[in-house]
């Protein structure tokens, strides 16, 4: 259990000083049709580098963006993302948020290199298994409601970690800003070429756990947005990369395996989660050529 005890508090402040979204707001992903043919097979090259959207980790989200539409840009190209140039008709008239100074790039409460070094030289090594794993084991809903506003986790997510003032339908829904995932270095001009990632899957959690926890605290693990380093805003491309993979299978771009890892151990040292030999290894391989 661990620092589980002040979940419930900073869950509570969450509810009370957060808002959430509209309904409807994140749609099921599905898979691409297969090509029927070898020259349509050659036509979607450009989309045979997606993993299969076959992960439960992945069905809170929307389908996968088009790798070449205007509002992103390639990773290292050095070249600014690109705002839309359509306009959509709404009943509200868009206003930006306002909160002081621009979010961190990573989640909140992520722990240093030191301090994530000890907390993994703590955690229990554990045999994993996700047998009998589902989703809603998490939650009947992929993101639950925040505050008077009635806001869903995925809504707070993006206006917070959007790197300029996020544009909202009403209150709630937000339709524009400015996002960098740091899974593979692009930035995306459009909510809908991101995803709000569980840095430790829930499949993974379970199969670590959690599948010994109460339903609350499962929900409360879905949508932490304050108490440990757990959802982070990336693009829909390295979500469907990393799906449900633990840090032994994959791991973010290189610069950003450092940071990636401080954060999924300290939400397995909050959640008092077990880890593999396997997965300890590659967390403990990759902290020794961290600096910080």
């Amino acid at each position: 259990m661990r620092r589980y005890r002040r979940l419930g508090i900073a869950f509570a402040i969450a509810a009370a000083v957060l808002p959430a979204a509209l309904p409807g707001t994140a749609a099921r992903a599905t898979p691409p049709p297969e090509p029927a043919t070898p020259q349509a097979a050659q036509q979607a090259g450009r989309h045979q580098h997606r993993a299969p959207l076959d992960f439960d980790e992945n069905e809170c989200e929307g389908p996968a963006a088009d790798e070449g539409d205007i509002y992103t840009r390639p990773p290292n190209t050095g070249h600014p993302a690109t705002t839309p140039t359509t306009t959509t008709t709404t009943t509200h008239t868009p206003t930006p948020t306002h909160r002081r100074g621009l979010p961190l790039k990573w989640p909140r409460n992520l722990p240093d290199r030191k301090e994530a070094v000890r907390m993994l030289g703590e955690l229990d090594v554990k045999a994993f298994s996700s047998k009998g794993y589902h989703r809603s084991h998490f939650g009947s809903v992929c993101w639950v409601r925040h505050g008077v506003d009635r806001c869903t986790t995925r809504q707070i997510a993006l206006k917070f970690q959007s790197v300029v003032p996020a544009t909202l339908d009403g209150r709630c829904k937000v339709v524009g800003g400015r996002w960098h995932s740091e899974y593979d270095n692009r930035d995306m001009g459009d909510p809908v070429h991101v995803d709000i990632d569980h840095i430790v899957p829930l499949r993974h959690a379970w199969g670590s756990g959690a599948r010994t926890w109460t339903a609350k605290k499962r929900q409360e693990f879905a949508n932490d947005l304050t108490a440990s380093p757990q959802l982070i805003a990336v693009s829909t491309w390295a979500n469907r990369r990393k799906g449900d993979k633990g840090p032994d299978k994959w791991m973010p771009v290189a610069g950003a395996e450092c940071l990636y890892s401080q954060a999924w151990i300290g939400v397995k040292d909050y959640y008092g989660l077990s880890v593999t030999r396997k997965e300890k290894a590659k967390l403990q391989q990759v902290l020794a050529g961290c600096k910080k």
